[in-house]
């Protein structure tokens, strides 16, 4: 289906905020909530990963050999949680509406914040991961399920957009804030165990807040819910269903790519660097707080890039605008390979270039299922498409994390910028297919 034969369904009666049109309904304190929710929405999911060199070295005592590996099982626990959770939480959104599952993702997100640091064993901190990851599953459908709700066809990549810059503006700004507090608290005399607990009990009394603001500003329902009362099963199906739609398919492939892009950085970056920092004489707290400088500057060039990508995919058909996002993030991955310091000045160039590829290959995922999910069952095409999502981290994590032990700590990262060059052919292909005539019907 060519996207220029599809006239937007909305009508222009709701609100507007500059290039925004919003859905007829949603108020201005909707709006805002959505933002809110935004602004906190990958910071509150980023910082466990953030914090797990520290969590490994100083709370658990783990040698740097096994901390990739135990990275990446951490983040295969998690995913397989995601991968069950992610399809039956879109369903029951359509069915039940978003505000109640998403003020539950923050308040499982708060409660596994404030037990990870008490873990005494590694079995005790994978069971406390398996409590974040509820939490992160309703975090990850919810944002985009919320925003494509919220959109008029016209403007949705702009509101996306403007989501992912209010997640980066609070990644970098949170980060920012908490990347020294341990180093901070043990100048104060807190000791480095205490200071680590206190470090994540600060984001749990965050997520505890967000909750709260969700809570009483979203709007209750699901602007587009289903019809009926049908099964969960039913509904789940729709998501597989949707597959017929060749555009939807390669939605669902991009947000395996595009996810597994995110999860590389988390899971693997902020390690590598703390790693080559104590390798290089620094302390837990100092290259702790190196590695957080630069994980800063990957989400500060994030920033800029969500309004260019969202001007550029409002405006030329979304399969071309993936192509060009999975151009950008491949160069973005493999300048990491050429670094010769990864904490010296040439990754400020390339961590530049890793953040603006990171925005531009999820904005255009998301984008593409916004404009191709049907109005009913959305929450379960999204749904779905989320757990395509956390196949692709999953993916990331067992190969990732095999590669950083076992064969090079940039191997991830190559990996990643390898999936990057796959989507790009498959997404070439699809629009030879589409002007030659192939192209199937979309589902609806």
């Amino acid at each position: 289906m060519n996207e220029s034969t599809t006239p937007p369904q909305e009508s222009d009666s709701g609100i507007k905020l500059g290039p925004l049109r919003v859905a007829p309904g949603i108020s201005g304190k909707n709006l805002a909530t959505l933002f809110f929710a935004s602004f906190f929405g990958i910071a509150s999911m980023s910082f466990i990963n953030f914090s797990q060199p520290y969590v490994f070295t100083e709370l658990m005592d783990v040698p740097f050999e096994e901390q990739g590996t135990l990275a990446g099982n951490l983040t295969f626990l998690q995913e397989i949680v995601l991968l069950v959770l992610l399809a039956p939480i879109g369903a029951l959104s359509d069915k039940f509406g978003r505000k109640p599952l998403y003020v539950g993702a923050f308040v499982l997100l708060a409660l596994a914040y404030f037990v990870y640091p008490l873990a005494g064993t590694l079995f005790m901190l994978f069971m406390f991961r398996m409590i974040f990851a509820a939490g992160a599953a309703g975090n990850i459908v919810m944002l985009p399920s919320v925003a494509n709700d919220y959109a008029q066809e016209q403007s949705r990549a702009k509101m996306i957009a403007a989501c992912f810059i209010f997640n980066g503006l609070g990644l970098v700004l949170i980060l920012a804030v908490l990347r020294n507090v341990p180093s901070r608290l043990q100048e104060a005399g807190i000791d480095p165990v205490q200071a680590g607990q206190y470090w994540l009990w600060m984001m749990s009394g965050i997520c505890l807040v967000v909750a709260v603001v969700i809570a009483i500003g979203l709007k209750p329902g699901a602007p587009h819910q289903l019809g009926e009362r049908e099964p969960i099963l039913a509904t789940f199906k729709i998501g597989l269903k949707a597959a017929k739609n060749p555009r939807i398919a390669l939605a669902y492939a991009a947000a395996g790519v595009s996810r597994g892009d995110l999860s590389v950085m988390s899971s693997f970056f902020s390690l590598w660097l703390f790693q080559v920092g104590m390798d290089q004489g620094l302390s837990s707290a100092e290259a702790q707080a190196k590695a957080g400088t630069f994980y800063i500057i990957v989400q500060a060039f994030a920033l800029p890039g969500a309004p260019l990508a969202g001007y550029l995919l409002d405006r030329i058909d979304r399969v071309k605008g993936l192509m060009v996002a999975m151009a950008i993030a491949a160069v973005g991955y493999f300048s990491l390979w050429v670094v010769n310091n990864p904490i010296g000045n040439q990754m400020y160039v390339a961590a530049a270039l890793v953040g603006l590829g990171e925005i531009f290959a999820n904005l255009s995922a998301t984008s593409l299922i916004g404009k191709e999910a049907p109005p009913r069952g959305r929450g379960a095409v999204l749904g779905m498409w989320s757990w395509c999502g956390a196949l692709g981290i999953l993916t990331v994590a067992l190969v990732g994390g095999y590669l950083f032990d076992n064969v090079s700590q940039v191997g991830p990262f190559l990996f990643v910028g390898a999936t990057n060059v796959a989507l790009f052919v498959w997404a070439a292909l699809l629009l030879r297919r589409t002007r030659s005539g192939q192209d199937g019907a979309p589902v609806g």
